[in-house]
């Protein structure tokens, strides 16, 4: 029996050190069951949101003491987590159209082919990087796609994503562009966050939670022989007595060893959390505090994950009322 103190579930470190051993057992009781992996990471963290927010009842009380109910984690995972986890491959054709809109898009933000700012939401003063905004553009669009795939494949519908880039700032563009209804997809790296929003003007709000490596573009490069050519380049053109880059080449080499030329190996993971109706909800307004995120910065839809709708009947009232079933 796990006893779960309020300390541990604001420090995620204190919170994995906690329940090592017991989340080395899930992800063996998954790989088991259902020949699906998770890295330490991102089991722990996965388990921490559910924990937050009292997803499945996984938090029970006694007194003023909170444990880990143990029956009612295995049943989230079976019942919650699993089926409504997506898998895609570097190499999914919409996924590889998602690096290519996303370098794209990033170019024409600094180019000015967009109204789009390159200065962080929230940060205006703050000019991010290209880089930055690739891997923002790349994990905001990537839920797009685990959401795509996920109704696609449960309920044989067609969702068509929006691909456009504008040269205006277009307020509420629909993500789902076949759908009557405005829908916000917010995608989150954030796998132990127990916040679904959606800006004020949207009817509905979906949450996915998106596992990626830390560097993706670099990944797409790796696995695709991008990086191996670079390599082989810089090695005939550094001089080889140069011994120092030499071994930063060599070390380099090393690292990536494992990837076989042309060879896909990595899996991004989705967890479609579940949806809201923003007309079931309040905004929550500029400068509020919120458990586990903070001050609020601009008013918007703020839902707790488990207060998400995310059955099979939920969804299929979803599609129904966004007439796409």
């Amino acid at each position: 029996m796990y006893r779960i103190l309020k300390g541990e579930l604001k420090n995620s470190s204190k919170f994995k050190n906690k329940l090592l051993e017991y989340t080395k057992t899930l992800k063996q009781v998954i790989h088991n069951k259902y020949d699906l992996d998770f890295d330490d990471e991102e089991i722990t963290e996965l388990l921490l949101s559910a924990c937050r927010s009292n997803d499945f009842n996984v938090i029970y009380q006694y007194g003023n003491k909170m444990f880990l109910n143990e029956e009612k984690v295995l049943g989230w995972i079976e019942e919650k987590l699993l089926p409504n986890i997506v898998i895609a491959k570097l190499d999914d054709a919409d996924v590889l159209r998602l690096l290519i809109f996303c370098i794209e898009i990033t170019y024409q933000m600094f180019s000015g082919g967009t109204k789009a700012t390159v200065s962080q939401k929230g940060f205006r003063d703050r000019r991010r990087t290209f880089e930055a905004i690739l891997a923002d553009q790349f994990v905001g669009k990537l839920g797009e796609i685990f959401v795509k795939k996920y109704l696609e494949e449960t309920y044989n519908v067609n969702i068509m994503l929006d691909w456009d880039i504008s040269s205006q700032i277009d307020s509420h563009r629909n993500d789902i562009r076949n759908a009557r209804k405005k829908i916000s997809i917010k995608s989150s790296p954030t796998l132990a966050g127990i916040w679904a929003e959606a800006d004020i003007g949207y009817e509905y709000g979906i949450a996915v939670k998106c596992s990626v490596p830390q560097q993706p573009i670099l990944q797409f490069f790796i696995e695709v022989c991008g990086f191996t050519r670079l390599l082989d380049f810089a090695e005939d053109k550094i001089p080889s007595s140069n011994g120092l880059f030499m071994n930063y080449l060599s070390e380099m080499r090393e690292r990536i060893r494992k990837y076989k030329c042309g060879e896909i190996q990595t899996n991004l993971k989705g967890f479609i959390c579940g949806y809201f109706n923003t007309s079931e909800h309040e905004p929550v307004k500029k400068g509020e505090q919120l458990p586990y995120l903070g001050e609020v910065r601009e008013e918007r839809y703020l839902i707790p994950i488990n207060k998400l709708k995310w059955t099979k009947d939920d969804w299929k009232e979803f599609l129904r009322n966004v007439s796409l079933l």
